[in-house]
Formats: C-alpha cells, sequence, structure tokens
C-alpha cells in the first residue's frame, strides 16, 4: 500500500514539474528581452529604475525559495516578447514603502498602432515599487483601462486586469512582510482617478 501511495506521490510530482516546464516554455528565454529598463537616474541618494513600456502583467511568483519575486511583462506591440525582473529580500538599511500608481505627461506624444486602429499616447501609466533607498517605476499601458471604469468595468478583461494587478499587490506585500491596508492601493487610485 505505501509503495503504490509513494509511486502516485512521485507520479504527481513529475507531472507538476511538467506543466510548469510546459508553461515557462511557453514565456521562454528566447523570447524574454535582456532589460526591462531603459533608464536609472540617481535623484537625492535614491536609485530610480524606468522600465521600458509594457501591454500588461502577464505573471509573477515568489522564487527560488523565497530569495526572489519574478515579475513578467508583455512587451508593447509584440505578443511575443516578454520582459522579465526579480525584486529581491531588502538589506537591513533599505525598507519597502509600498505601491504607488499614477502617470507621467508626455512631451511628445507618439501613436500606436493595435487592431488596424491607431491611438496617441499622451501620458504613461505606471506601478511604482518603493523603497527607502530608491524605486522602480514600471510603465504599463493596461493601467488605463482600469480608469475607465464607467465603460470597461462589465468586461472580462477589465475583471481580469483588475484582480490580476491586486493579486500582485498582495504577493508583493506579502514577500516584503508588509500588511496592506484595507482592499488595496489600486481601489484607491481607481476611485480617485477614474475617467468619466
Amino acid at each position: 500500500m505505501n509503495d503504490l501511495l509513494e509511486k502516485l506521490k512521485a507520479r504527481k510530482k513529475e507531472i507538476i514539474s511538467k506543466k510548469e516546464a510546459e508553461y515557462n516554455n511557453n514565456i521562454n528565454k528566447g523570447t524574454k528581452e535582456r532589460t526591462a529598463f531603459f533608464r536609472i537616474e540617481e535623484i537625492d541618494n535614491k536609485k530610480i529604475y524606468y522600465t521600458k513600456i509594457f501591454k500588461y502583467l502577464v505573471k509573477f511568483r515568489i522564487a527560488n525559495k523565497d530569495n526572489k519575486l519574478s515579475l513578467t511583462f508583455q512587451k508593447l506591440n509584440n505578443k511575443k516578447n516578454y520582459y522579465l525582473f526579480n525584486l529581491f529580500p531588502l538589506k537591513e538599511d533599505n525598507k519597502f514603502l509600498g505601491i504607488k500608481y499614477g502617470w507621467d505627461k508626455l512631451e511628445k506624444p507618439f501613436f500606436l498602432r493595435q487592431n488596424n486602429k491607431s491611438y496617441v499616447i499622451k501620458k504613461l501609466y505606471y506601478l511604482e515599487f518603493k523603497f527607502s533607498k530608491g524605486s522602480i517605476k514600471c510603465y504599463v499601458q493596461s493601467l488605463r483601462t482600469l480608469l475607465r471604469k464607467k465603460d470597461k468595468e462589465s468586461t472580462k478583461y477589465y475583471k481580469f486586469n483588475l484582480e490580476h494587478i491586486k493579486r500582485m499587490e498582495n504577493t508583493v506585500y506579502k514577500f516584503y512582510s508588509k500588511k496592506l491596508k484595507n482592499k488595496g492601493v489600486i481601489y484607491k487610485w481607481i476611485e480617485k482617478n477614474q475617467i468619466l
């Protein structure tokens, strides 16, 4: 009986690792860009990392026995390319301050072509991981959809995007052992800034 149970457990592990390998193969290293950052600057002894523009957050997970939190984003205007970067445990002299959402107005707007339509991009929406020693500013265009609550709230994409960001928030706060207040940061940002 014990032998059968051990064989079943081994088979289950084999199936799970096979599925994980298939999933990771879909977002394989060949399609990941070398760096997700286009600029790094230092302001008041704080390093700020600026990412390239992403379409949306694809996946996030705590990996290597809690040693890093991996975040994967889809490249804007390219369904096959992904960017990956990691958040690491804090050193003693650094603190996780939280997640912030916002947008930067562009001096020179640019055009984006999607589904035979052209869009003028005047603002870049971001989520920012803030630390006492600096921050990582991730430009994610799908955040704009969340501000169009009145028009988009009933769509599957809106609901999925909101829940996905919410789960990511929970995971990041858990990773840094910080309590997330109330419903979360994303809901407050949407309520305060929604486009009517």
